[in-house]
């Protein structure tokens, strides 16, 4: 069959040599078939091909293999939640604590470890706006301080992060007084402590820390302020009435020396310190320094003392006389020649008068005339 010199110039359009064709298959028919808006079908030993206005060649659509024998690639992986990752590190805490209870190797124990602090920074890595990654992390470092101590820096950090992100949790705000306390930070943990009874004002506890901290530190005014809130949350009878005491025991030697409150009365300071910068990667712990790990799960109704201060270093305290025996010495390094100090019974010695039998540079004594056949508690105060 001819082919005219219109199809000729359509083949060489398609990229086919009519001639060439013709020559090496010469039973391979071209049959021109029809054409409609511009697009022409022309068969070639039974393959049909398009060709449109605009010169672009459609192809056949490929045959696709099996499915059996398809390299089909994974779908995209979806990114794990932060829930994911506070699961992990909670599930690795619990293995390490596992661990320790069986008397697993030190080196699991601390792999465990690792592997829930790397979890939680990588929920802090997801969510950097949620508090829940630095609070998971900072209460890994905190169960670790007993034998870890150098970790307290790192658990500071990951809380106060956590209360710039949720600065309405009391819990929070009182486990950093915690830290601050066992740090030996004194106006921290007054600060902190602040904050918590601020933002849970019905719970006794916070009161009872603050004004014992309060009391120590020589800060009588914000004491007796502190125990004017914290006595009306007091259901225990004993307690309150020993309560009532100290305070009236303040109020006279606040009445006495003129003091002044570092603060108004009834107003509870708030202010939080500045957090210290972000940090995304925890602090593994080193299994060659490890030797003894500890894990102890934090307590948050654990009483918050301060570090390091005790009956021979701070301005109050708690003794006890015991019974059959006249007098008693107290130490303390903070005694000056110009102190006055102030004793008041809490239990015990009905009717007996306590008093101050002598003072040298750095010690008291206490007692009454006459050895009395009960313990006698009392509470004294150093006024400079």
């Amino acid at each position: 069959m001819e082919i005219t010199q219109d199809q000729q110039e359509q083949l060489q359009k398609l990229g086919l040599n009519p001639t060439s064709t013709t020559q090496t298959s010469p039973k391979a028919n071209l049959i021109p078939l029809f054409s409609i808006s511009g697009i022409t079908l022309l068969s070639i030993g039974g393959l049909i091909l398009l060709k449109s206005k605009n010169n672009s060649q459609i192809s056949p659509s490929p045959i696709l293999p099996s499915s059996k024998n398809q390299n089909i690639p994974s779908p995209t992986q979806v990114p794990k939640s932060i829930q994911h990752y506070l699961l992990a590190s909670q599930q690795y805490f619990t293995q390490a604590l596992d661990s320790q209870t069986t008397k697993g190797d030190n080196q699991t124990i601390v792999s465990y470890l690792n592997e829930s602090i790397t979890a939680a920074s990588e929920a802090i890595k997801t969510s950097p706006s949620d508090y829940r990654g630095y609070e998971q992390r900072g209460k890994i470092y905190q169960s670790l301080l007993d034998s870890q101590p150098q970790l307290i820096s790192s658990a500071i950090n990951d809380f106060q992060q956590a209360q710039k992100l949720n600065p309405n949790s009391a819990e929070l705000t009182r486990q950093l007084a915690s830290l601050f306390a066992k740090k030996g930070d004194l106006q921290n943990t007054l600060t902190y402590l602040s904050a918590t009874v601020s933002l849970e004002p019905t719970k006794a506890q916070n009161f009872y820390d603050l004004a014992k901290i309060q009391q120590r530190a020589g800060l009588l005014p914000d004491a007796l302020d502190t125990y004017n809130h914290l006595i009306p949350l007091i259901t225990d009878s004993t307690q309150k009435s020993q309560l009532e005491i100290e305070k009236k025991s303040i109020e006279k030697i606040v009445a006495q020396n003129n003091f002044a409150s570092t603060k108004p009365s009834g107003e509870i300071e708030s202010t939080s310190p500045t957090p210290a910068p972000i940090q995304t990667e925890g602090n593994l712990i080193q299994a060659s320094t490890s030797t003894g790990l500890i894990i102890a799960t934090p307590e948050t109704s654990k009483d918050i003392s301060i570090k390091n201060q005790t009956d021979s270093n701070s301005l109050s305290g708690t003794s006890t006389l015991p019974s059959g025996q006249k007098q008693i010495i107290l130490k303390n390094s903070e005694l000056k020649s110009s102190s006055q100090i102030y004793l008041t019974i809490l239990s015990g010695g009905k009717n007996q008068s306590l008093e101050l039998l002598s003072r040298s540079a750095d010690s008291f004594t206490v007692g009454f005339q006459s050895p009395i056949s009960e313990d006698v508690i009392f509470k004294w105060w150093i006024v400079k």
